[in-house]
């Protein structure tokens, strides 16, 4: 056991160098070299990046986009309080908090308590097919993130996520066949992974920093985490004394809920931002700069 959790350790350790190698090779971003003046240098990676056609138009954006917001440094806390910002801090907030309340962490951490409900004893192949199947969602993701959008991404995953969950609640509840109580279950729990790996999970950490200005990206992005956090935390918390009380239907049951609402929200409050550019999703949420243009 000694060995075990020694070599686990070393294993999770490996992508953190190889992500750090490979930052070395990683260009600075043309945003920051236009906003501290090096044109020169912006122009040469937005050549690289985007070809050389691109350049004139995201200059001119880029420049554009700071004259009117200025540094990101001058920003203050209280202008989340503030449209454009409360609205995207809005945003921000409540698909972390939604995220977490759909019950991702509970079905991850716990997911062979699932598995033992139904009669499974043995949950370390279950997890192991937890895990392959996150997997296998987060590379379908990276593929469909700019095929699909990142709104019907997200509709579509938390739809998924409801139904994986009512799959797993009729398992538990309902009085069917033994073997198949246990599949439906299972089917269940891996459907539940899959869809929340190809939407609710990537894409509310991309879309939230696209839909934040220039000015206040990094303090919505911190307050999200924040409330991302505190969620995860009160799931893994209290999730265990939740299923001890009203068992693991019910919570499960909750979570399903909490998915639809998930996808609700999704179809009424996010902004489609495939192939828009951040200063052209700026700009179409600020109306300065509507007011501006005219």
């Amino acid at each position: 056991m000694f060995f075990r959790w020694r070599t686990m350790f070393y294993i999770a350790s490996v992508p953190g160098v190889v992500l750090a190698l490979g930052m070395e090779f990683a260009v600075d971003s043309p945003r920051w070299l236009c906003k501290v003046g090096m044109l020169n240098d912006a122009k040469a990676v937005i050549g690289n990046l985007w070809g050389e056609s691109e350049v004139d138009k995201a200059i001119q954006e880029f420049q554009s986009v700071i004259k009117n917001d200025g540094s990101d440094l001058d920003s203050q806390w209280l202008e989340l309080l503030e449209e454009p910002h409360s609205r995207v801090t809005f945003i921000g907030g409540a698909l972390f908090m939604l995220q977490q309340f759909a019950g991702i962490n509970g079905v991850l951490y716990f997911s062979s308590l699932t598995f033992q409900d139904v009669g499974i004893t043995d949950g370390a192949l279950p997890s192991l097919f937890v895990g392959i199947t996150n997997f296998a969602g987060a590379l379908c993701a990276s593929y469909l993130m700019d095929k699909q959008g990142r709104k019907q991404l997200l509709i579509g995953s938390y739809t998924g996520m409801a139904v994986s969950m009512f799959l797993v609640v009729c398992a538990i509840s309902l009085p069917l066949d033994e073997d198949l109580g246990h599949n439906l279950s299972i089917l269940g729990t891996l459907l539940y992974m899959f869809s929340f790996a190809i939407g609710a999970g990537p894409v509310t950490g991309l879309i939230i920093p696209e839909l934040s200005s220039s000015r206040t990206r990094g303090k919505i992005m911190g307050f999200s985490f924040c409330v991302h956090w505190v969620c995860n935390f009160m799931v893994g918390l209290f999730f265990l004394d939740l299923v001890e009380m009203f068992g693991v239907a019910p919570v499960y049951a909750g979570f399903g809920g909490v998915s639809l609402l998930s996808a609700l929200f999704a179809y009424y409050f996010i902004v489609e931002t495939k192939g828009r550019s951040l200063e052209e999703i700026e700009m179409s949420m600020n109306s300065n700069y509507q007011a501006g243009d005219k």
